[in-house]
């Protein structure tokens, strides 16, 4: 059986490694432009041709939960001694 310190390790990197990534990204901020945008704008149209994406999320949620495994049983497969008395068994 693997050792619990790995995983404890690795998911210890995993999570420092996420906590200093934000850190070390320069900062940047937002400025307002000094005189008044002037410019007129057409309002843009979004479209999505009637796709549903939160069913392509559900069906990605299907296809991870192949990789959870099948439930083992830790306990070995225990040894029947043929010649138990009172065992029914082929033998006589």
């Amino acid at each position: 059986m693997k050792s619990n310190l790995t995983k404890v390790v690795g998911a210890g990197i995993v999570t420092l490694g996420m906590i200093i990534l934000p850190l070390t990204l320069p900062a940047q901020a937002q400025t307002t432009p000094t005189a008044p945008d002037t410019t007129t704008t057409t309002p843009t149209t979004r479209y999505d041709d009637g796709f549903d994406w939160g069913w392509l999320g559900l069906l990605g949620l299907l296809g991870l939960a192949g990789l959870a495994g099948r439930k083992r049983n830790d306990e070995p497969t225990r040894y029947r001694d043929p010649n138990a008395v009172g065992g029914t068994t082929y033998r006589e």
